[in-house]
């Protein structure tokens, strides 16, 4: 058996397993780990047991019953474990509570977005998924009859993976994890010799600060889902936010980025994004614009950042390699 993530005591739980195991109750642990800043940077952390699961952890969890259903009885969530480099995989179904206007109640939500809603805007993407089992021994008096919340005798971890596919639905969803193997798919070398960087602006190979170069704007009058008009100063480094991105701080879309495809300097100025935001933006909500960067070694002069340019910019074309 896997080493427990969490029990009573040391080995109570494979004591108990091996002793007792038909008077075993489990129930699934879902932990949704958010890319960047949605939902406050909080995981989302949902059970498919009856009641609130409390896992006290050192720092103590709640894994709620109430916001989403995970799991079907006539639609089991289903795991594929494969021998070697496969990429293993989980499919569950989800369903989410809905609005009822009759008692002003917004249904699961996201960052106060309601949960299919964001899953469609794409919530999900780049989110990390932990799949614990907790057990518990259905003799013992610590499930007490009507209890809001109860604790497991231990949990251990069955699957962790990225988001992959969802596919949604009128009522629920369809969510597809695939295991960190995936990761090996990646095109093999890993690096080209090539005139652009390989480097991504602010990542760790880039090494600039993204806070360095940040601009704080609000969306002006005109402004529809894929074409943003703000009054906003041209940024230090390239000079445009072309190729950049813009994080929405405020609004419906608070959380969200999109990237620019072009700006066009003005009082206001224009964005144009390369895909709209997945709600409307009204006048007035606030963002943070960063400038963008075509990978060229003249840009990465520009940004004084030449030293860790990524590129091979002055080996000859094939034609001249002779």
């Amino acid at each position: 058996m896997k080493t427990a993530k969490y029990e009573t005591s040391a080995g109570a739980l494979l004591a108990f397993l091996n002793s007792k195991p038909q008077s075993a109750f489990a129930c699934d642990l879902y932990t949704f780990n958010l890319a960047g800043t949605l939902n406050s940077g909080n995981p989302l952390t949902y059970t498919t047991a009856d009641v609130d699961v409390l896992v006290p952890y050192a720092s103590p969890v709640t894994y709620t019953s109430k916001d989403v259903q995970f799991d079907q009885l006539n639609n089991k969530a289903t795991g594929h474990w494969k021998v070697g480099v496969d990429v293993d995989t989980w499919q569950v179904v989800a369903m989410p509570r809905l609005p009822n206007a009759a008692n002003s109640y917004a249904g699961s939500t996201i960052g106060g977005v309601f949960w299919l809603a964001a899953l469609r805007a794409g919530v999900l993407d780049g989110a990390t998924v932990q799949i614990d089992r907790a057990y518990w021994d259905n003799r013992s008096s610590g499930m007490p009859q009507g209890a809001m919340s109860i604790s497991p005798l231990g949990v251990v971890n069955i699957f962790t993976g990225r988001v992959a596919e969802v596919d949604m639905g009128r009522t629920n969803c369809v969510v597809n994890i695939n295991s960190h193997l995936e990761l090996l798919n990646q095109t093999m070398p890993r690096n080209l010799f090539q005139s652009g960087c390989r480097w991504t602006l602010f990542d760790s190979g880039c090494t600039l600060q993204a806070s360095s170069f940040a601009k704080s704007a609000t969306a002006a009058a005109g402004t529809t889902s894929n074409i943003l008009t703000s009054a906003v100063a041209a940024p230090s480094g390239s000079g445009t936010y072309a190729l950049g991105r813009i994080v929405f701080t405020s609004g419906q879309n608070a959380g969200f980025s999109r990237g620019v495809r072009s700006w066009v300097a003005g009082s206001p100025g224009t964005f144009t994004l390369i895909a709209p935001m997945p709600f409307p933006v009204a006048p007035g909500d606030a963002f943070t614009a960063y400038p963008g960067c075509d990978k060229s070694f003249g840009t990465c002069s520009v940004f004084s950042n030449t030293q860790n340019f990524g590129g091979q910019p002055f080996i000859p074309v094939p034609e001249a390699a002779t």
